[in-house]
């Protein structure tokens, strides 16, 4: 069994993943691969079990409003990144991967985002005293997350890329990773953006210091960044004035 979870567990690796999600997440995903991979569960139901347990723990984010309850919130909301991890090798190892399946698990990926920020900006109005800037700081998360959602929609699609001669996008074996490609400025504030938004790595070290407003602050302002980077990319890609014709 165990060298079987393991074989399971090398195949799931990305070539550049990121740590959290290499040595955390995917072990026990890689069991949780094992155990159902002779059953008739199917990868998408996988993807809709990750969602429940994500609002489950939206759920106690708000209910159970002491630190031992931001933990347990915390700890729910790693198991759906977990069980996240699931679907996609599951449908690997079964021969079921397809497009939908992946449009499906992106989809449902950005819907936890929504339900972390929600929730989170909940938690702190209710425990802050109802101070309304709490609220304030949700909806604006919630609208750059948006946002995002709509413009990386946008920059993938297949009439972008050949309008704007970009590149296709990596393979999803090849992505993941949030170190810096090199040592400029630049690339070490996208790599320290890329890790603020894949927020599983680290929500539960706010969960522990009880510094869930850290975690809005840095959500809300990795998303303003990448809004205007995108915006501005897609600005001087499609925006440029037309050729005059004589």
């Amino acid at each position: 069994m165990l060298a079987a979870v393991r074989d399971i567990y090398r195949q799931s690796k990305k070539k550049r993943d990121n740590f959290w999600t290499e040595w955390i997440s995917r072990p026990p995903a890689a069991l949780f691969v094992y155990l159902l991979k002779g059953t008739s569960v199917t990868p998408n139901q996988v993807s809709f079990l990750a969602i429940a347990v994500a609002g489950a723990g939206a759920a106690t984010l708000i209910l159970w409003r002491t630190h031992l309850g931001l933990i347990v919130a915390g700890l729910v909301l790693q198991l759906a990144y977990i069980i996240d991890c699931v679907d996609g090798q599951l449908a690997r190892i079964k021969g079921m991967a397809s497009p939908v399946g992946a449009l499906l698990d992106f989809m449902l990926d950005e819907v936890k985002a929504f339900l972390v920020i929600g929730s989170a900006a909940v938690r702190l109005w209710w425990v802050g005293g109802f101070d309304e800037r709490w609220l304030l700081y949700g909806i604006g998360g919630l609208f750059t997350a948006a946002v995002g959602i709509t413009l990386t929609t946008f920059t993938r699609r297949p009439e972008y890329l050949e309008a704007t001669g970009a590149p296709p996008l990596a393979p999803a074996t090849e992505r993941g990773d949030h170190a810096p490609r090199s040592l400029s400025p630049l690339a070490l504030v996208e790599a320290l953006g890329r890790y603020v938004l894949h927020y599983p790595s680290w929500f539960l070290y706010v969960c522990a210091f009880d510094r869930l407003d850290l975690f809005l602050y840095a959500y809300l302002g990795a998303h303003v960044l990448y809004l205007g980077r995108t915006s501005l990319i897609i600005l001087i890609k499609l925006g440029r004035p037309a050729k005059r014709t004589s």
